[in-house]
């Protein structure tokens, strides 16, 4: 089974294949747009109905866009949101969905995006989103 360091550190490296995305598999002490990071994902059950210790985890990925909610934010928002295009973080985790063999194929979904609005880090606002993954370990 895969340790929640390798599976972050996977996910990490799908979203570094997006062109111009800083990438992060912890919160760095600064912030430089855009920026995804990626979070410690809560563990709710570690007792699957298999009767192992094999559980089913929700790591969230934020993804911080600019200083102002304004038209350009947005925008660039729903490229990292999209489904599909060069920026898609969706896109980016369906490519190598095994996150390069740490979990097994079909293991790592995007399963929900939510904007947030403005979002402070180190006194600073940013504009961002928050994906929810379903990773199967």
């Amino acid at each position: 089974m895969a340790t929640l360091e390798q599976i972050m550190l996977g996910i990490e490296v799908r979203l570094a294949t997006i062109p111009g995305l800083r990438t992060s598999d912890t919160v760095p002490g600064q912030v430089n747009p855009p920026q995804a990071i990626v979070g410690v994902p809560p563990v709710d059950n570690y007792v699957t109905s298999l009767g192992g210790i094999r559980p089913t985890l929700a790591p969230t990925i934020t993804i911080l866009v600019s200083s102002a909610m304004d038209r350009v934010g947005q925008l660039a928002l729903a490229a990292y949101a999209d489904p599909s295009g060069a920026k898609s973080i969706p896109a980016a985790i369906a490519a190598d969905d095994s996150l390069g063999g740490v979990v097994g194929k079909g293991g790592c979904q995007v399963s929900r995006f939510d904007p947030l609005g403005i979002e402070e880090v180190g006194l600073i606002g940013y504009y961002g989103g928050r994906f929810t993954l379903r990773v199967l370990t």
